[in-house]
């Protein structure tokens, strides 16, 4: 592809007023002298800054500062090209007499959002579209923000500003996260000013924006810097997934014999762990009509307190830790030891049974090998009546037991979930009952299999070897989170680079140095 910026120039800038309530670029800036330098880094937060200085005077009140480069090609044509927007600040100021001279320090317009924050409680809830909520946000302090589709949904409520439950400090903290959490980039400005939120796009996808290969027309110095991350790779991913209710963790490992970064090529675990407050696609919705079975607390047995009770009066009943459960995200169980006679535990309060429909009752029980008991989805209180039971014999390893039971006609006053033993002891865990005729996955089985997946993308991404190139060229329009094609045989360096910071300096040739990573797998 022709490519104009090959060609020498000559460069020199102006800087512009600009507006702060129209946008409006307002008048050339005298007083800025070349030499000064725009950073655009897209691992921070801010993504540009400049550093500018100026003599005799400086002042454009609260409105913006504009760049541009002017190049002079030897041809004898020209181009203009905006190279950024930004709010200045000038912190001090040296005066000789009547002279004066000092440093600008200019930040993108995202700092508005950085030095914002929520009055009151902002509450962001369940089904709102992440991307439309982070438009309101950089809106709301007056930014032009350009944004991708996105029909991701929130999973569940978010709070910023007092009371929050995050980490988000300020309102590009919480821009910052709900495009996370969609699966965009951090917020960019483009140089004009406006915020861009784009996808997330892996290096290795990124379409080609410029090439620099070596040769006559190179444009490139021949002196580079490159270092690599291979000591400090991972061949394990954690991955915990909370919500109020129960955690799991998600586990990848890397262990092919034929991957040189794996646990067995390097012969040592190298983790590192992620924790999300939600993870897209996974329904925690429980349908037990239990309440508070993975926390199974004694108490008085109402489903509004959460806790179950004892039901007969042959033995005891207490609540345990349950370090070899077999149902993910649940460590707590109920622990059951008969003196001699039938003893277990049940649910009051719960909702009526409907007449014509199915329940389901299901239990993981570990016990006394032989002993016997029974489960019992309910029972009637008021009529002293309840369905058929399903009994069971232990085998001395974790059993489930479920059975269904087609209600015939309507219960009020309902007790919910009965376990019970006969002899011996037993533990019971993760005690559902649920309407339908199928025993359906336990909640925390989603977020298990979600946290797992997550935990092997990540993996895919962590175990990649990156290379650091960090080279200078002279101008050409490409900034981070694009790539580029380098051919440079001569010193090595083949391939995609994805530019991650850029150092412009405004110079006679607009010198850049790139900071760029290219991926080994």
């Amino acid at each position: 592809m022709a490519d104009s910026w090959i060609r020498p120039f000559d460069a020199s800038y102006d800087f512009v007023r600009v507006s702060r309530e129209t946008g409006l670029e307002l008048e050339f800036v005298r007083d800025i002298e070349n030499g000064g330098s725009i950073e655009r880094n897209a691992n921070t937060a801010l993504y540009e800054t400049a550093s500018l200085d100026f003599a005799d005077k400086f002042d454009v009140g609260n409105d913006f500062l504009r760049v541009y480069l002017n190049a002079s090609f030897s041809d004898g044509s020209k181009r203009r090209e905006c190279l950024g927007t930004f709010m200045p600040v000038v912190d001090s100021v040296d005066i000789d007499g009547a002279y004066r001279e000092g440093q600008i320090n200019a930040y993108g317009l995202l700092k508005r959002l950085k030095d914002d924050d929520f009055d009151g409680p902002y509450v962001i809830v369940a089904g709102s579209n992440l991307v439309d909520e982070a438009v309101k946000i950089a809106e709301s302090v007056g930014l032009t923000v350009y944004a991708d589709p996105s029909s991701l949904l929130l999973g569940s409520t978010l709070v910023f500003g007092v009371g929050r439950d995050n980490d988000a400090k300020n309102k590009l903290d919480a821009v910052d996260l709900l495009l996370k959490a969609a699966g965009f980039r951090s917020p960019a400005t483009d140089r004009m000013g406006n915020v861009l939120y784009r996808r997330y796009v892996e290096p290795a996808d990124m379409p080609i924006s410029a090439e620099f290969t070596e040769g006559r027309d190179a444009r490139f110095m021949p002196d580079m810097t490159e270092s690599t991350n291979r000591a400090e790779v991972c061949n394990v991913v954690h991955v915990d997934f909370s919500t109020q209710d129960a955690s799991v963790r998600g586990t990848a490992v890397d262990d092919s014999p034929d991957s040189d970064l794996s646990t067995v090529s390097v012969g040592r675990r190298i983790v590192k762990s992620y924790s999300y407050d939600s993870l897209p696609g996974v329904d925690t919705e429980d349908s037990n009509l239990v309440e508070g079975a993975a926390n199974a607390l004694i108490g008085t047995g109402k489903k509004s307190d959460k806790s179950f009770r004892q039901s007969d009066s042959h033995g005891s009943i207490q609540t345990v830790y349950v370090p070899d459960s077999p149902q993910t995200g649940v460590l707590f169980g109920i622990k059951v030891v008969s003196s001699g006679g039938r003893i277990g535990f049940c649910q009051d309060e719960g909702p009526s049974v409907k007449e014509d429909t199915d329940y389901t009752q299901s239990v993981w029980v570990k016990g006394t090998k032989g002993a016997t008991g029974i489960i019992q989805s309910f029972w009637d209180q008021e009529r002293a009546l309840g369905p058929v039971t399903e009994g069971f014999t232990l085998t001395g390893e974790w059993q489930k037991v479920s059975y269904t039971y087609h209600a015939t006609e309507n219960h009020s006053k309902v007790s919910w979930g009965y376990c019970y033993i006969d002899g011996g002891e037993a533990i019971f865990v993760a005690d559902k009952v649920e309407e339908g005729s199928t025993a359906t996955p336990w909640p925390q089985d989603a977020m298990q299999s979600a946290a797992d997946r997550k935990a092997a993308e990540l993996l895919a991404t962590e175990r990649s070897v990156t290379r650091t190139d960090e080279f200078r060229s002279v101008y050409k329009p490409v900034e981070p989170c694009m790539a580029v094609a380098m051919n440079y045989r001569t010193g090595g360096v083949v391939g995609k680079l994805a530019i991650q910071k850029q150092t412009l300096t405004l110079d006679a040739g607009c010198v850049i140095k790139h900071t760029a990573r290219r991926y080994e797998r």
